[in-house]
């Protein structure tokens, strides 16, 4: 029997998506959505601007149009729409970061790895560029940057829904294991005013912290130098870890979470924020996260079954899973001591 034609019209469209991304890169790096910011522009003032070739640059703009990716008005100007507004470099959602061409660069080249990677199981960034995707991005610092910059705007919107679906409160003192620049923590002193805190981090993290410093709660927080592959500090109620055990795979994140248990106390609380997967057949951008996350590291995005296979392998028990609310798709896993 044929396939009906939605289903085809759904594969062949898949086809188009590099085109589109594509495109999107290039107005994002010639900074079309800043240009218009301030009222649309005619094609000759955007040529002008960034030294395209009109027509070219004309079709471009048409092509995303259709997609209500900008729009073209009576008088022919190119002005912002909603999705437009989110390629500024300065919007509080911008995904110009995400974007990017010189990110899709290395994106795509790693997802060229990926039928090697399939076959062998080995990470597709590896083969495609030598090294892990840490280690590579240590190596660039524009690149770096810019991936520091697209995690923060992701994760401001993630850790508004976050301390709203937890009560941090109750199991203080709180320490972030691997917290980065701080930007969970300050979302928590700020929804919890005077909560014991406490950033755990390497030490050349702690050095910048900047989002607890442009949130004004710096010296709210304790800073703990140390690397969770090697232990955790004790003494804390909750144990909070974002976006940590999904870079790694069974083994090492099994390591990780008994680092976590050792520390703990029979009361304590630990919460790994992550993805969790939908079991089955039924539809989760969580899948294809973890396909994303199979790429660039040897890590995965986990089910809830998996996760509290992961649990108890470490001497912990899962307690529950707590999903937060759009435009987060990160849910709170809770675990104790086993014993």
């Amino acid at each position: 029997m044929s396939e009906s034609p939605t289903a085809k019209e759904f594969l062949l469209n898949v086809t188009g998506q590099l085109l589109l991304a594509r495109a999107l890169g290039i107005v994002v790096d010639l900074g079309i959505a800043d240009i218009v910011a301030d009222g649309a522009k005619t094609m000759e003032e955007l040529a002008a601007a960034t030294g395209c070739e009109q027509d070219s640059l004309y079709r471009l703009l048409r092509m995303l149009g259709g997609h209500g990716v900008f729009a073209e008005d009576e008088q022919g100007r190119i002005a912002l729409t909603p999705r437009a507004e989110l390629l500024q470099a300065d919007h509080p959602d911008s995904v110009y970061e995400m974007l990017a061409l010189g990110w899709q660069d290395v994106q795509w080249n790693t997802y060229q790895a990926l039928p090697e990677a399939v076959l062998t199981g080995e990470t597709a960034f590896e083969i495609a560029h030598g090294k892990g995707f840490f280690d590579y991005l240590a190596e660039r610092p524009e690149l770096n940057a810019s991936f520091d910059r697209r995690m923060s705007g992701v994760s401001r919107a993630e850790n508004e829904q976050i301390v709203k679906a937890y009560e941090f409160g109750n199991y203080a003192p709180v320490i972030d294991i691997g917290g980065g620049q701080g930007g969970l923590l300050a979302a928590i002193v700020r929804r919890y005013p005077g909560i014991a805190a406490a950033l755990y981090e390497q030490p050349q993290v702690l050095t910048d912290s900047a989002d607890l410093r442009e949130a004004g709660v710096l010296d709210a927080v304790a800073r703990i130098a140390g690397n969770f592959f090697n232990d955790v500090p004790p003494g804390f109620g909750l144990y909070v870890m974002k976006r940590i055990i999904h870079d790694w795979e069974d083994e090492r994140a099994v390591g990780i979470l008994r680092h976590c248990r050792d520390a703990m106390s029979g009361t304590s609380r630990l919460l790994v924020i992550d993805a969790v997967m939908k079991a089955g057949n039924e539809p989760d951008p969580n899948k294809n996260l973890d396909l994303n996350i199979m790429a660039l590291t040897p890590g995965r995005e986990r089910t809830k079954e998996e996760f509290a296979a992961l649990f108890a392998a470490a001497g912990l028990r899962l307690t529950r899973v707590i999903p937060t609310q759009r435009p987060s798709t990160l849910s709170l896993v809770e675990g104790e001591r086993a014993g």
